[in-house]
């Protein structure tokens, strides 16, 4: 099953069949696709144009028939249910929009627990968030692991040249809340193109950042 743009979220709506036996899947560290997969979920710029911050920027895009994919996952045959270690993996393609990276959604989880990540190709940051308002910034690239704990919103970011993969492992009945942070006005940090790297500053929807 494919979930496209304008689908509900895959962990809410599409029911696996549970995984009864150990099985195996094979990992392209170069585009993020895992042989066998039994899902995918495709973000294009229209389906997460509130996420960016320069919204001239976004309409423009869009005004031009353009309609850029942002990242792409895939999923295996793992239950989304209590016991179960579920997992994907991403690909966020190279691009800006506006100065602003390409990045994902970034979300909490639903029920608060841990998610790791492990970089595979490319190269990129980590934004994370807590509840209370702490901030964390990781760099993410190849052989990289970076835990996440409980509590801590997360999104990562394409700062490189090239697709950025990753692969995240996290409990099966963890969930997705992508609305917890949208409904604050975002990350309170963003991740920009600048002359000498890449910038992270105060996003301007939020009335503050919290401590390092």
């Amino acid at each position: 099953m494919v979930c496209k743009a304008g689908d509900s979220e895959f962990d809410q709506d599409v029911t696996v069949l549970s995984a009864s036996r150990p099985f195996s899947v094979a990992l392209d560290f170069a585009t993020g696709s895992l042989t066998p997969y039994s899902a995918s979920l495709v973000r294009p710029l229209s389906d997460m144009a509130s996420a960016f911050e320069d919204q001239a920027a976004v309409e423009s895009i869009l005004a031009s028939g353009d309609d850029p994919v942002i990242y792409r996952s895939y999923y295996p045959d793992v239950p989304n249910e209590p016991d179960h270690l579920a997992f994907l993996t991403t690909t966020i393609s190279a691009g800006t929009v506006g100065s602003e990276f390409f990045m994902t959604r970034g979300h909490h989880h639903y029920r608060d627990s841990a998610e790791l990540y492990v970089g595979m190709s490319g190269e990129g940051i980590m934004v994370m968030e807590s509840r209370r308002g702490d901030l964390s910034q990781q760099e993410l690239a190849p052989s990289v692991v970076i835990y996440v704990p409980p509590g801590w919103a997360h999104r990562t970011v394409n700062t490189g040249n090239v697709p950025l993969t990753f692969l995240a492992a996290y409990y099966g009945d963890a969930g997705h809340d992508y609305g917890a942070m949208e409904s604050t006005g975002g990350f309170s940090i963003r991740v920009y193109r600048g002359d000498d790297g890449p910038q992270l500053r105060r996003s301007a929807t939020r009335d503050r950042v919290g401590p390092s």
